[in-house]
Order: C-alpha cells, then sequence, then structure tokens
C-alpha cells in the first residue's frame, strides 16, 4: 500500500531565519531516529519530478504547517495554519535535498524566537520503501523516537503482515489501497447475500467447499481491516496523549484514563479538540508523575463538561480522575 511517512531535520536558525531549509538528508538509504529507513536512490530525479509537480507549479510550494496538523488536524476539521512554503528543490554535493523557503509572519515568528528546533518533511513511499513524492513539511519538537508516523505508516512487522495477507485474500496486489480493500469486501458480501436472498442453491454453481472459502475468505479480510484500523486509531491516541503531557496539559498518572477515553474515534476528536484550547499548567515543561499534594479543589472547564458528558461520565468521577492525576 502507498504509504506517508516523516522523518525530522535539525532547523538551523544560527543565522537568523533561513531562506533555504534541507529537505532529506544525504545518502541513498535513510534512516530516521526511530529505526525506520528509506532509500532515495536517484535525488536529482527526485527533484525535477517535485520541481515540475503541481505542489510547486500549481499551488506555488509545498506548504509547512505545525506539528503536522496539516495530517492530524485538518482532517478533523482543525486548524492548519501555514508557517510557509517551500519550492525550487535542489541536490548539494553530498547528495542531500534542500529547497527554497517562504516564511510567513508566523513561520518568522516562530522560527525567530526558535520555538521549534526540528524540520519535519511528509513524504510518499512505495511498498519497496522509495521516497516518490515530497508532500510538504513541518514545525516540531519531537524527534521520531516514540511517535506513532502519520496515518499509520510506522506500520509494525505484524501490521505490514497482515496488510499484505488482506490483499492476498482479496485478490488485490500489496499496493492497493485501503478503499480498494473495502470495495473487495463490500462486493464479495454483496455477490454472497443477494444470491442467498434469491433463494439460489449456490452449490449447484460451484462447490460448496469453495463457496465455503469465498465467505471465509471475505469475513477474514473484513476482521483483519478493522484490526488495522484499531492499530491506527491506538497509535493516534498515544501520540495524542503523549503529546499533551510534554505540553504539560494533563499529568502523566492520568494517561491510562485519557487513552481508555480516546478508544473511539470520536472520543479522540473531542480530546484533540479539549488539547487544542487547553492552556499549559507547567508553562511547557512536563509535569511529575505525582506533584506536591494539594488541597485545593479540582474544577472543570466547559470543553472537559462537554467531553465527560459526551463520554458517559458525571462531572464528580471527571473531577477523580483529574484529582488522581494531580
Amino acid at each position: 500500500m502507498k504509504t506517508t511517512e516523516s522523518l525530522f531535520l535539525c532547523l538551523n536558525t544560527e543565522s537568523g531565519v533561513p531562506g533555504r531549509i534541507q529537505i532529506l538528508p544525504a545518502g541513498k538509504k535513510i534512516r530516521g531516529v526511530d529505526g525506520r529507513h528509506w532509500k532515495n536512490e536517484n535525488p536529482a530525479a527526485l527533484c525535477a519530478k517535485m520541481n515540475s509537480s503541481g505542489l510547486v507549479t500549481v499551488k506555488n510550494g509545498c506548504v509547512i504547517d505545525e506539528n503536522h496538523s496539516t495530517d492530524l488536524s485538518a482532517p478533523k476539521g482543525g486548524a492548519a495554519p501555514a508557517f510557509g512554503w517551500f519550492r525550487n528543490f535542489t541536490v548539494e554535493a553530498d547528495g542531500s535535498i534542500w529547497a527554497d523557503v517562504e516564511w510567513n509572519a508566523r513561520g518568522q515568528k516562530a522560527v525567530v524566537e526558535k520555538e521549534y528546533k526540528y524540520i519535519s518533511p511528509v513524504f510518499t513511499r512505495d511498498k519497496d520503501g522509495n521516497i516518490t513524492e515530497i508532500l510538504r513539511a513541518a514545525l516540531t519538537n519531537n524527534p521520531n523516537l516514540d511517535n506513532p508516523a502519520l496515518n499509520s505508516s510506522q506500520d509494525t512487522a505484524e501490521e505490514k503482515n497482515m496488510e499484505k495477507e488482506l490483499c492476498a485474500a482479496l485478490g488485490l496486489p500489496e499496493t492497493a489501497t485501503q478503499a480498494d480493500c473495502l470495495a473487495a469486501i463490500s462486493r464479495l458480501k454483496t455477490e454472497l447475500n443477494g444470491a442467498k436472498n434469491k433463494g439460489v442453491d449456490l452449490a449447484s454453481y460451484a462447490p460448496r467447499a469453495d463457496l465455503d472459502a469465498a465467505q471465509q475468505r471475505a469475513e477474514k479480510a473484513e476482521k483483519e481491516l478493522a484490526e488495522l484500523n484499531a492499530a491506527s486509531l491506538k497509535a493516534k491516541a498515544t501520540a495524542a496523549v503523549e503529546q499533551a503531557v510534554r505540553d504539560g496539559k494533563i499529568a502523566p498518572a492520568s494517561k491510562a484514563e485519557y487513552l481508555e477515553l480516546c478508544a473511539s474515534e470520536d472520543g479522540l476528536a473531542k480530546f484533540e479538540k479539549i488539547m487544542a484550547v487547553t492552556p499549559s499548567i507547567t508553562g511547557g515543561t512536563q509535569v511529575p508523575d505525582k506533584a506536591p499534594e494539594s488541597n485545593e479543589p479540582v474544577e472543570l472547564n466547559a470543553a472537559e463538561k462537554e467531553w465527560a458528558s459526551s463520554m458517559g461520565y458525571t462531572e464528580e468521577h471527571w473531577k477523580e480522575i483529574k484529582e488522581a492525576g494531580k
């Protein structure tokens, strides 16, 4: 399956606001801090492809956002403001890929005040790990050690094998998308259910063993797809909760409760909405697992009250959870 991935590069701000930034490091084989690796066998060809792509010729550049908000926040209706755009890809003598960058006022401020240390490019790669297109980049402070990759791109070996088995079960190539898999499953179920509803004795047209195998294949594929989606949701929820801890918005001791509330797409979306408007209670530094004892009562803001109600918690119960995490 075609996959979207990212890595992290240090943003050099020693000489002020840079006019050029490094998009990909040197080397035909690129390895991220977290151990993921990709191939960039022909950086000149990749630059030529990008310089003639619609991202550059039509949109006047690839966007730079904040903490991958285009991939994580925007799909859920959240904000994804631009900090700048980059274009004019070139290859340096060492094989690294750089691009000219145009910062807007928001981006210049973030760079000048050193709010972010890293630039994180987002790119696609094929099933063999070859980088095929550079999509955008993000300003971030989170090196890729524990971060689940964007759009479930940091697949575990088990997930990758599951993808292959899913495609094989449906008779699809490994490059098939999730939409292709869903369509194939839907066709199989429609064909089988349609025949049954018409009272057709399928065994008259095909051996019973083949029919049973086809149905089992459809059910197995549907189950594997559900497991893939569940793994993806868990990775996104873990990343969101850990980010909130790093930002000092929630206490490490309450991570388990927040992860439980983020166990559904709706719960995760509401959590991200609350965190977007929740100020850091520690000035941006991570809070310890257990803070000093305090007799001050825990109060909920309006967003937390709404979330607790929608998730089936009373205000008193949610105050208890927050109190436990103090």
